[in-house]
């Protein structure tokens, strides 16, 4: 059964251009939420380990940085500052994230520090000093890219499910802190995406996983990249909302026993078979006529 297509999103744009730190922005997802921003007139510090491929935008900048290396994500915010001519930063979106495809029983200390260290101690010390400077402002906008493991383990990826627990703790913590200055901080929750980044799980990309995660799924596609940063986007507008976190993920936490294998397309002939045609849609105003009955898919 093919899958679904993603529909075509309509870029509004802000009144005012703000500035807008991003994590991770040289990955799959990180390059939509910046070109994301940067559409509606937004200028952009990217803070990776490595550049974007392709040419610089003129309202971007890039900053090499390990999110392991607290003294390293302050020098970066400093950069920052100097990019936004003194300006705090309006919003900060931390999607950076690395995993890696491991049983438990396999687990070594030195991992545990890495994937905590960059998920959970670095997206802390980005949102603190992101935080130091909107408190000044009095306002300002963080959002986290989380994940549905949070809630739902993921096999052969323990680490990576503790992190994202831990970071939805970590939204949820930054919320009630950072209230009192008129800082709202959520998360965006995905489940599968259609990107695969260097620092994430290949487990992920093996084709019966693929497979299983396809059928489980009821919009009947995985998440598209534009499709969380379109997401993120909107969060970075709340007003009255934060300690939250937005799921994106077609319906697959909400699926409890799925279609899996020929059955959907099992059950659908079914119902093509004894159910009614769908009625004719309504004549569109100004046409003469009906239209054809609509066939179910």
């Amino acid at each position: 059964m093919a899958a679904r297509k993603a529909p075509r999103r309509v870029v509004p744009r802000c009144a005012v251009p703000r500035s807008v730190v991003v994590t991770g922005g040289s990955g799959g997802i990180g390059r939509e939420i910046v070109a994301r921003f940067l559409a509606d007139g937004s200028r952009v510090v990217n803070l990776d380990r490595l550049p974007p491929p392709g040419r610089r935008h003129p309202r971007t900048r890039f900053v090499a940085v390990d999110l392991l290396d607290v003294p390293a994500i302050r020098a970066a915010f400093a950069e920052a500052d100097e990019f936004f001519e003194g300006r705090a930063p309006d919003v900060l979106v931390c999607a950076a994230a690395i995993g890696q495809t491991h049983h438990l029983l396999e687990v070594q200390p030195d991992e545990v520090d890495r994937v905590m260290g960059v998920n959970v101690r670095g997206t802390l010390f980005c949102a603190q000093e992101a935080a130091l400077r909107m408190r000044g402002a009095g306002a300002g906008r963080i959002v986290v890219v989380t994940s549905v493991a949070a809630y739902q383990a993921w096999a052969q990826e323990p680490l990576y499910n503790v992190s994202k627990g831990a970071q939805h703790a970590l939204v949820q913590t930054l919320a009630v802190e950072l209230a009192p200055f008129n800082v709202q901080v959520n998360a965006v929750a995905p489940g599968v995406v259609a990107a695969q980044s260097q620092g994430m799980s290949g487990n992920r990309a093996r084709p019966e996983i693929l497979r299983h995660y396809h059928e489980r799924i009821p919009a009947g596609r995985f998440c598209t990249p534009a499709e969380v940063a379109e997401a993120i986007w909107t969060l970075s507008h709340a007003t009255y909302m934060t300690g939250q976190a937005l799921t994106l993920d077609g319906g697959l936490m909400a699926n409890g026993l799925a279609y899996i294998g020929t059955l959907k397309d099992e059950v659908l002939a079914r119902l093509d078979r004894t159910l009614p045609a769908p009625p004719a849609p309504l004549t569109a105003p100004g046409r003469r006529g009906g239209g054809r009955p609509g066939k179910r898919r």
